[in-house]
């Protein structure tokens, strides 16, 4: 079958025609007695450096569509035309591909309003010219009325224009992406008894999933969800899609909902736990894991899970349990180690603990783990045994939060009494006194020839040269630090004053926006933010930014200070609050 082609003024028809001759083929995808194939013809460039294209919509000639058929084995080939002027009609022929002539033609009418009776019509005549009886329902209309079904032809058709423009355009695949989502809730809205549109708009949002790129799928699927609230799967891909986005309270409510209309599987029963557990509520966690059974292949999943939350709360003897029954289903996986190694180590049960961080390295675990293990070694007493650790994870992991605290234990293994110095040095940099600042550089400079990767000593160089108002030289310092740990969030904050010292006012407000985004909780990191906000003329980003200061800490006097500023700026502006 070659997609249709259209003749009309409406710009709609083409997407129609092509995509009628699409849903014939997704209307005959069960069937056992018929099977249809489409056929997409592509336009090869008669030069390399022109790029070849897909062709939609087509009237082949009886012989072009005969060949069609024979290169996939198929007995006809079907060809057709929407048009439009004098009443609206398909004109349709079957082509016999041995003989390459005509087997069957028709004219099927399309009255007013009856758009949706056309697929079912074509298909019932497909099936009588090939005296055949479909072995599924191919009658009924997928939509109840022309205005559902049109607006299903027309997403269908942007759906199919986001697919071919992903890879060149992502721009306009988005905008192709976003129209195909609404014509399908088009659709839904028009009937909502459709189960199609549901079907679709899953799809998507399940693509969406594969690529890591949902856009615009959860609000789809909410506004589905209004028109159809008992759809369980509908609630259920909204769980994921939230989940990914690290909407947790989100993903939970959308999975409860799922679970109410539908038993979800036990292994989303427990990821369902996990969601309620990273969110702190314990309770709900637990009783979701205490159901399933221990036949069930969640068993041990479920009960690695429950070990974790237990020594995670300081509970060795549940813990210990659950760690069992995990143990007994085949669950090894690192995080059940390690969270165990972690609740030994609190408990002060150092080899032990020291044993299960080893088991957890064994299983995959990542750096984290054998800091923690060097940090056991260290307290039990096997100094030379925790300088190896270490030695191996900077070995392999040179960047990062656990190489710049691997890097900052081995330097006080190797320097004991140098790393008290570099604790002073740092509150006498931090001090600003000037007499100071020259000791405190010359500690930092020591501590980088222990140990040159220290960000500690970078940091504390960056204070010292803020406070002699150097700026390029504090930006420096600042900058190595980052490198050694992106994100550390004190960097980051320090070298958005850095930078706004030397007026460079959009890469002050990157790093200062970064910084209070990490510590959120911090007024003056939030409010240093807001004023970077302040100074690229941002008013309302400014605004929110220090009202949040302002409730986190009202007596601070710098937040005040950036709020009058604030105030003068607005006014200047005509734009002073109400």
């Amino acid at each position: 079958m070659v997609p249709f082609g259209a003749r009309g003024a409406d710009p709609r028809a083409g997407a129609w025609a092509r995509q009628l001759a699409r849903r014939l083929v997704d209307r005959f995808a069960d069937d056992t007695a018929l099977e249809l194939r489409p056929v997409f013809l592509v336009a090869m460039p008669e030069a390399s450096s022109e790029a070849g294209y897909l062709v939609f919509g087509s009237s082949p000639d009886p012989d072009l569509a005969a060949r069609y058929a024979s290169s996939l084995g198929a007995t006809h080939a079907l060809t057709a035309t929407y048009r439009e002027g004098d009443g609206r009609a398909l004109d349709a022929t079957l082509v016999d591909s041995a003989t390459r002539r005509e087997a069957a033609r028709v004219t099927l009418p399309v009255p007013a309003d009856a758009l949706h009776e056309l697929e079912p019509a074509l298909a019932s005549w497909i099936a009588r010219s090939l005296a055949v009886t479909p072995s599924t329902e191919v009658t009924a209309p997928a939509t109840a009325n022309e205005a559902s079904y049109a607006a299903l032809l027309e997403a269908m058709d942007e759906e199919v224009n986001a697919t071919l423009l992903r890879p060149s355009d992502a721009h306009r695949a988005d905008d192709a992406l976003r129209s195909a989502l609404e014509g399908y809730l088009r659709s839904a809205r028009a009937d909502p008894a459709s189960q199609i549109c549901e079907e679709r708009i899953l799809v998507l949002a399940a693509e969406s999933l594969e690529r890591g790129a949902a856009t615009h799928e959860v609000r789809a699927l909410e506004e589905l969800i209004t028109l159809r609230p008992s759809s369980w799967r509908a609630h259920y891909v909204l769980g994921q899609l939230r989940a990914e986005a690290g909407d947790a309270n989100g993903a939970i409510i959308a999975f409860e909902h799922a679970h109410s209309l539908h038993p979800l599987p036990d292994v989303d029963v427990v990821r369902l736990a996990e969601l309620y557990a990273n969110a702190g509520a314990i309770a709900p966690a637990l009783a979701h894991l205490r159901r399933i059974p221990e036949a069930s292949p969640a068993y041990g999943e479920a009960q690695e899970l429950r070990a974790i939350v237990a020594f995670q709360r300081g509970d060795l003897e549940t813990g210990r349990d659950a760690f069992a029954r995990a143990i007994g289903a085949g669950t090894t996986s690192w995080e059940l180690y390690a969270s165990h190694g972690a609740a030994l180590h609190a408990k002060g049960e150092l080899a032990d603990a020291a044993a299960r961080y080893r088991e957890a390295l064994a299983a995959g675990a990542p750096s984290v783990v054998r800091l923690n293990l060097a940090r056991v070694l260290l307290a039990s007493g096997s100094r030379e045994t925790a300088l190896g650790e270490l030695d191996t994870l900077l070995a392999t992991e040179r960047v990062g939060e656990a190489a710049g605290h691997a890097h900052r234990l081995r330097f006080g293994l190797r320097a004991p009494d140098l790393e008290r110095e570099l604790e002073r040095a740092g509150q006498a940099a931090l001090s600003g006194e000037a007499a100071a600042l020259d000791d405190a550089a010359r500690v930092f400079e020591r501590a980088l020839a222990v140990e040159p990767d220290l960000w500690e000593a970078h940091f504390g160089l960056g204070i010292v040269a803020r406070q002699r108002a150097d700026a390029a030289a504090a930006q420096a310092e600042f900058a190595t630090v980052l490198e050694l740990w992106p994100d550390q969030p004190d960097a980051l904050h320090e070298l958005g004053v850095a930078l706004l010292m030397r007026d460079d006012t959009n890469a002050a407000l990157r790093a200062l926006d970064r910084a209070a985004s990490l510590r959120p909780d911090d007024p003056a990191y939030v409010a240093d933010a807001g004023f970077a906000h302040l100074r690229a003329g941002n008013l309302a980003s400014a605004r929110r930014h220090l009202e949040r200061a302002s409730g986190l800490d009202a007596n601070d006097p710098i937040t005040r200070s950036y709020i009058g500023e604030l105030l003068r700026v607005e006014s200047e502006a005509g734009k002073r609050p109400q």
